[in-house]
């Protein structure tokens, strides 16, 4: 190692420097599209090969670099952004450091084409990291377009880093995505080796330019946000509460244009929702904040995505109102018309908790016919005695109180006086008689000295899971085709994460094929779901692979368990051959009984409880 003090050679810095500004192809697209933006272009057209790692190719309509300027447009802190320390203050522009050109430049094979309105040609810089910039004239459009190639082909060990294609590519099309919330007054094409992903109109407004990136369905399920105080001004559009997903990449925030991340702003957002939201939900949210270029410092990273508000809690203020009024706002009962099928839950889907069971009214009034629904099985071998844990002793009854209060409290508690009774395991029993059906939700059985409450909704879900689970080991699941296939426009990562689990899916009875950009066609579910909840099990299906290990076994489970969330639910009213069907399932289950999610199927209620709930004994 030499101890002494040199200054490094022009190259190396350069390199080293070009880091902090061009981490992946994600970050030239950023830099390149937002000197675009800068120079006042009105359509901007983003290509990328490979992830951009092969090529990115960024053409506006803007202004153009003036012939004479070009070589400066490679030099570090060349900017026409800014030009005096006063400046600093007052940032009005995308870019201003100066250094992203620069940096592409140090890392890249980077070719500029430009000409601006009152030159008779154009001016073409090529340059790369071993070879100093060459410039020629050339006939050319009016505009700009920059070429980045090979990307990092003279680091090798930066190069390392980079993500496999399909993730650069994701992080690409979320970048082109932000921008165009951005700016829905720019019509912005993006190409993907060779296929068009997005293309938005242009036109001003931010809800088409939504729907240009998330599809046409998102469209009503949006409230408009508009709220000015003081010096600050929030506006953009919110989704209802009936539309939520599982994390927080769906809120973005645009400071006078510019995408910044915050999660002070997220919870501002959080706080204007209140009580509207459930648990572990998050909304959809972009909303646009504008306050004076002083009030703001973005100069706080080369990102430039963290920014510092000097007047934070007027901000965080404003957003919190905005969201709550708008809401307040829009909050018309939904309307169903006579002519549809199925309730409102299901036009104003919520993203479901995975082991969480639905309150109310059932989602899907239109039962399936037993010989649909069951498909009876041998029955399997003697079992074990199931043993209930033990837990605390119940109150003791007043006469006053009613028997579905008893009942509710004693299948709570279930405790036997001294000693845990050895209670049949509701799988064993052979010698029973069906009661009924109690709310539409439970089966109730008498067996012995016991009553035995059967969750319809939580047996099903065993039933379908075990059935699904043998049908994918063997082969593949069974699928019902749809009259009508449900097509979904997703997010980037969302389809990327469908289409990487595509064989998966379709082993489990999903039919899904490419509809599009980001667009998938579902011709087939797996035939023991409900098919109007095409769009519920899409979202649970993305809930289960994000959440779980890049295991195939895991995975498989995890998507079967989405799968069959959506079996018989609390609300239906079986026949009384259904409920004859539904015990034969179960009494030939080997399964532990419980649901996939955990949940007991039954509990059970003895007749020395009753007795003592009744004063009969004590």
């Amino acid at each position: 190692m030499n101890h002494r003090i040199t200054v490094l050679d022009e190259t190396v810095y350069k390199r080293i420097a070009a880091g902090e500004v061009v981490v992946n192809p994600a970050a030239v697209v950023k830099e390149l599209m937002e000197n675009s933006m800068d120079a006042g272009a009105t359509a901007i057209t983003v290509e990328i090969s490979q992830g951009g790692k092969e090529l990115v190719r960024v053409t506006d309509n803007g202004a153009g670099i003036v012939a004479e300027d070009v070589p400066l447009a490679i030099q570090k802190h060349a900017t026409s952004k800014i030009s005096t320390l006063d400046d600093l203050d007052k940032i009005g522009t995308l870019g201003f450091r100066g250094e992203a050109l620069s940096s592409i430049a140090a890392v890249s094979r980077l070719t500029i084409q430009t000409r601006t309105a009152d030159s008779p040609e154009g001016a073409v810089l090529t340059v790369s990291g071993e070879h100093g910039p060459e410039i020629s004239s050339a006939g050319l459009a009016e505009g700009t377009t920059v070429k980045v190639e090979n990307l990092f082909y003279n680091i090798p060990a930066r190069m390392k880093f980079l993500k496999n294609t399909s993730r650069e590519t994701v992080n690409v099309t979320s970048v082109v995505s932000k921008l165009i919330f951005a700016n829905p007054h720019i019509s912005i094409k993006y190409i993907s080796n060779g296929k068009i992903v997005y293309h938005s109109p242009g036109n001003g407004s931010l809800r088409d330019a939504i729907v240009a990136v998330y599809g046409k369905d998102i469209a009503h399920k949006l409230a408009k946000a508009d709220q000015a105080s003081g010096e600050v001004r929030i506006h953009g559009l919110v989704s209802q509460p009936t539309f939520l997903y599982k994390s927080t990449n769906y809120m973005s925030f645009f400071l006078n244009g510019r995408y910044v991340q915050s999660k002070n702003l997220q919870a501002a957002v959080l706080r204007g929702y209140g009580e509207r939201l459930l648990r572990g939900h998050y909304p959809f949210s972009i909303l646009h904040i504008d306050i004076p270029l002083n009030r703001a410092d973005v100069n706080v990273h080369p990102s430039k995505l963290q920014v510092m508000l000097y007047n934070e809690t007027d901000v965080l203020d404003a957003v919190e109102t905005a969201v709550s009024k708008a809401l307040e706002e829009n909050s018309t009962p939904p309307v169903l018309s006579f002519a549809e099928t199925g309730t409102a839950e299901e036009k104003n889907p919520v993203r479901p908790e995975p082991a969480a069971e639905p309150e109310g009214p059932d989602e899907f009034p239109a039962l399936r016919s037993a010989e649909k629904i069951y498909q009876p099985k041998p029955r399997a071998a003697q079992t074990p005695n199931y043993v209930m844990p033990p837990r605390e002793k119940p109150n003791v009854f007043q006469p006053t109180q009613d028997f579905g209060a008893l009942i509710d409290s004693v299948a709570k508690y279930n405790e036997p006086e001294e000693e845990q009774e050895m209670l049949e395991d509701v799988r064993r029993l052979l010698d029973y008689r069906i009661i009924g059906q109690v709310w539409n939700t439970y089966v109730i059985v008498e067996c012995a000295d016991c009553l035995y409450l059967i969750d319809q909704h939580a047996a099903h879900e065993r039933i379908n899971f075990e059935r699904m689970k043998k049908a994918a080991a063997e082969g593949g699941a069974a699928a019902q085709g749809l009259l009508v296939p449900y097509i979904a426009t997703l997010p980037a990562e969302d389809f990327s994460l469908l289409v990487k689990n595509a064989e998966l899916l379709q082993s489990l009875g999903f039919d899904l094929e490419e509809f599009g950009p980001l667009t998938l066609k579902f011709s087939a579910l797996p035939a023991q779901v409900e098919k109007s909840t095409a769009e519920k099990l899409v979202e649970e299906v993305l809930f289960e692979l994000r959440n779980t290990k890049d295991d195939i076994l895991l995975q498989r489970d995890a998507v079967i368990r989405a799968s069959c969330r959506y079996s018989i639910k609390a609300g239906y009213q079986l026949s009384d051959e259904q409920i004859e069907e539904l015990m034969r399932e179960i009494t030939g289950l080997e399964a532990i009984p419980n649901c996939p999610h955990g949940r007991p199927i039954a509990v059970a209620l003895k007749k020395s409880d009753l007795q003592k709930g009744f004063k009969r004994i004590v």
